[in-house]
Formats: structure tokens, sequence, C-alpha cells
């Protein structure tokens, strides 16, 4: 009886220290976060202990938010987190940015028939509905952009938004100002690519 006292008393203290870790880890994001309602106003929400933080907020009068997600831990491989930001700002086009490495990880994914084709050195799909839409995107502009955000697993580009998540291996300094603005300024100004005109 004693032996199952200790092994529970031990399992009881480890999830104690894995919270308080966690909590620590939510806590200096959240700071990191507070730099973004400092610049920009909206608000960092948080709804408890050891929960994820996120930001809402505006960016040149478009909405848009940051948030943290993680993927269910598999067996004898790490949690993985996502940094996820959504733009409210609407593109002139329809298409998908996806890395080449994160699209070859992903177990059981979907084969669509989709028109692809490779940029950034092959490091990146980019990818749309219809041969007609690749034809009216500005290539080398996309690619130049895509450089500018490096690195991310992908980024959605519609008429109702944009949408990127990156893998992050360290959300603390992953989250920090100076890393994520510049990767919110590239989504803006990708969203204001013009079509190429039809010849």
């Amino acid at each position: 009886m004693i032996y199952v006292i200790i092994i529970l008393a031990i399992a009881l203290l480890v999830l104690i220290v894995l919270n308080w870790l966690r909590k620590v880890q939510f806590d200096a994001v959240h700071r990191n976060l507070l730099d973004f309602e400092d610049r920009y106003g909206g608000r960092v929400i948080r709804g408890g202990f050891a929960v994820r933080p996120r930001y809402l907020g505006e960016y040149k009068g478009a909405r848009f938010s940051i948030s943290i997600s993680a993927e269910k831990r598999q067996p004898g491989k790490p949690r993985q987190f996502y940094i996820s930001i959504y733009l409210q700002t609407p593109a002139k086009s329809n298409y998908t940015v996806l890395a080449l490495n994160w699209v070859e990880r992903r177990e059981g994914a979907e084969k669509k028939k989709k028109t692809v084709r490779y940029i950034v050195d092959k490091a990146y799909l980019l990818e749309v509905s219809h041969k007609k839409i690749l034809k009216n995107l500005n290539i080398p502009l996309i690619e130049s952009l895509v450089k500018k955000m490096h690195p991310f697993a992908y980024i959605l580009v519609s008429r109702k938004g944009l949408i990127l998540e990156r893998l992050s291996s360290n959300l603390i300094k992953d989250t920090e100002f100076d890393r994520l603005n510049p990767v919110v300024e590239t989504m803006y100004e990708l969203s204001l690519l013009p079509e190429l005109e039809s010849s």
C-alpha cells in the first residue's frame, strides 16, 4: 500500500512540475504578445492558469490575430507547436504556399488534384486550384515575399484573408515582436499584390 501512495505522489509531483513549466512558458509568450498590444492596440486574451494566450488586434485597419496551437503528441515524438497568424485583408487571388519539408512530413495527407509550382529553390510549393490562376500570379514577387517570411509550414492566401502557420521549436523566442512583426508586415504586402493582366 505504501508503494502505491509513493507512486501516486511522484506522479502528482511530475504533473504539477509539468503544469508549472507550461505556465512559465505561456507567461513568457503572454509578455511577448503584450508588445503587439503596445504597438497596435487590441488585447491579449488568456483563459486560465496554463492556457495558451492569443492576441487580437488590427494592422493597417485589418483585423489580425496571433495564436498558438499544438498537434497531438505522436508516440515517441515531441509535441509540435504552431504559431498561427490570421490577417483579415482580402487578396486578389486564392492560392496556398506550402513548405515542401512540411508536406512530406504529413502522414496520410490527402492527395487532391491541384496545380503546383516549385518556388524558392524547391523549398516551397505554390498550389492553386486551376492553371488559369497560376498564369495571373506574379511568381517572382510572391517568391521574394515568401523568402522574407521563411520559415513557415504554409500560408493560405484568399479573398477573405491570409492564414500563416509556422512551426516552433521555441515558443518564447519565436513569439518575440521582432521575429513575428516582420511576418505580419510581409503578409500584408502579399495581400496587396495585383494579378497580372491577361494577355
